[in-house]
Order: structure tokens, then sequence, then C-alpha cells
């Protein structure tokens, strides 16, 4: 509009006032249509959403075994595991993965290595394309869903704080956790403090309406969810992601503690993780390039010995 008026009032086609009325004029007008685009956005959304959920409603009940296996310990065992979202584009092939109940296992690679599709694969939510996954012993589907929720829960970066009472929050995963239940899992967590003084303690509403927590202190909940859960399997898929550097160190604390006496598999957004697992198993497209301790790994100079030196400098 600027440059217009510019010209045509160089040009003696208009003058300078009309040329300044067409820009105010202008932006009046602006002002709405960006309204307008914004609620379109808004629009799209929601109709996004909307289709999520039909398509959840739309989907078949999984069935359950007649007579569900019952692990019987923390083990995890994938042997020939490939998977693909797309017919002939493998997102994992061939992955064989022996984990001893009670070991912490960290997932190394980069972006789009297969690192959260095997950890999704484990916890149930996707069923591998080929190969066979055992939770303590038992096939995922001799488990079923109900036996596979209670074998193995999964926490993610992205976790939701469910508008309601602090107390009703945590208890989704287990309706008959006491009180001291609950402070005991907040404790593990380092949460207990922050909830403790919120203005009403675990009765205080938070969520949608509600006291606003941090990411750092949605997590936590999300982790002391596990702990009243108490699988025997625990993944972690990027859990301390979106916290900042301080936030960061006080989840990997909870997480250790949360995953203490039982297995886990991590998957690790930084090195230091790694470190702190008994064992390290680095993906590259969808295949299991090298396995060993943190220390193995590094004095063998290979792919993971390059990301740690890239990570220490």
């Amino acid at each position: 509009m600027l440059a217009v008026g510019f010209l045509l009032v160089r040009a003696d086609a208009v003058t300078i006032g009309a040329a300044s009325a067409a820009a105010l004029y202008f932006i009046n007008l602006f002002g709405p249509i960006n309204q307008a685009l914004f609620l379109l956005d808004t629009a799209q959304s929601a109709l996004a959403s909307l289709a999520r959920l039909v398509g959840v409603v739309d989907l078949p009940p999984e069935p359950e075994p007649e007579r569900p296996a019952v692990p019987r310990d923390g083990s995890v065992r994938l042997h020939g595991v490939g998977h693909a979202y797309e017919p002939g584009r493998d997102v994992l092939d061939a992955v064989d993965l022996d984990v001893p109940a009670g070991t912490r296992v960290a997932l190394v690679g980069a972006s789009g290595a297969g690192k959260t599709t095997l950890a999704t694969i484990v916890a149930g939510v996707h069923r591998p394309t080929r190969g066979t996954v055992r939770l303590g012993g038992a096939a995922l589907a001799d488990l079923g869903p109900a036996g596979t929720r209670r074998a193995v829960a999964l926490v993610t970066q992205e976790v939701h704080v469910f508008a309601g009472p602090l107390a009703a929050d945590l208890r989704l995963v287990r309706p008959d956790a006491s009180d001291d239940d609950l402070r005991s899992a907040l404790d593990a967590v380092g949460a207990l403090g922050w909830a403790q003084a919120l203005p009403d303690g675990l009765a205080t509403v938070v969520g949608e309406g509600g006291h606003a927590l941090t990411v750092v202190q949605a997590q936590q909940l999300a982790l002391a969810r596990l702990l009243l859960a108490d699988p025997p399997i625990a993944v972690l898929d990027e859990a301390t992601a979106e916290a900042g550097s301080a936030g960061s160190r006080v989840l990997d604390a909870a997480a250790a503690r949360v995953l203490a006496g039982r297995t886990g598999l991590v998957v690790a957004h930084r090195l230091s993780q790694a470190a702190a697992a008994d064992r390290v198993v680095v993906l590259d497209a969808g295949r299991v390039v090298e396995h060993g301790t943190h220390d193995e790994l590094v004095a063998a100079g290979g792919r993971y010995a390059a990301l740690w030196a890239a990570w220490a400098r």
C-alpha cells in the first residue's frame, strides 16, 4: 500500500491525503480478515481432532484371548521384528533384542532411526508387521490388550494434565490408591513439595480451568502415575525432552527412581541417559547396528563412539 501510494502521489494521480486514507482503510480491513484466518485455523484443528475421535470410535475392539497368559517376569524379547506404516517402506527390519528382567536399556540413534516405533511396539501400541514380541516369556497375542497394559507402561514426552483434582489425576491408573500411596508416588518423583504447596494440596483442581502446571510438573505427574500402576516393564520415550536443562536433571533423577527394580527401555535424546543405562542399543535405518555397555561401545570406536564424541564436545 505504501509503495503504490508513493508511486501514485509521485505521478500526481492522487493526493497525499487520499493515499494516507487508503492505507488507514486497508489497516481497518486487514484486522477482521486476520481474525477470520485465525478462526479458520482453529476450525481446521477442531476438525482434525474430531476425525481422530471418530477414528478411535470406529476401531473394532481388540479380542481378548480365552486364557490370557501371565508374564513370568519383566523380560523383553524381540525376534526378527519388522514394521512398516506403509507397505514397502520398512521402519524396522529384522530387529532382535533380548532384555533380561530388571535391565535398563537405552535406545540411541538419529531421528527416523526407528527408536519410537520400537518403543511403541514393545508397549503394545503397534503390532509388528512381522516377527515376535514376548514380554515375560508370553507373546503379545497371548497376553491380550488388558494383559499387555498390566505388563508394560509407556510414558512419552507428550503428557496430558486432566482437568480435575490432582488426586483424581493420579488415581486414573489406580482408583483404589490411598492418599498415602499418592504422596509416596509424588515423593519418589520429587513432586511432593510443590504438590503439598498448592492452595488445596492434592485436592487442588489442575488442568484446563484450574491451576496451571509447568512442563516439568506435568511430566512428574506422568511418572508418578507409572509408579502407581507398577508395571514390571516401563518404556520412556524421550520422557524428559520437553524440559529445560534444570528440569531435565530433575526428571532424569525421577526417571531413575521410577525404573529402579523394573525393566526399562529408554529412548534417549541425551547421551548422558545412555551412559547411565545398563546396555545401549544403537539403531540406524530401522536396524540394530551396535549394542553393548556404554564403555564397550565407546572403546569399539564405532557409530556410538562418534555420537558420544560429538556429544562430549
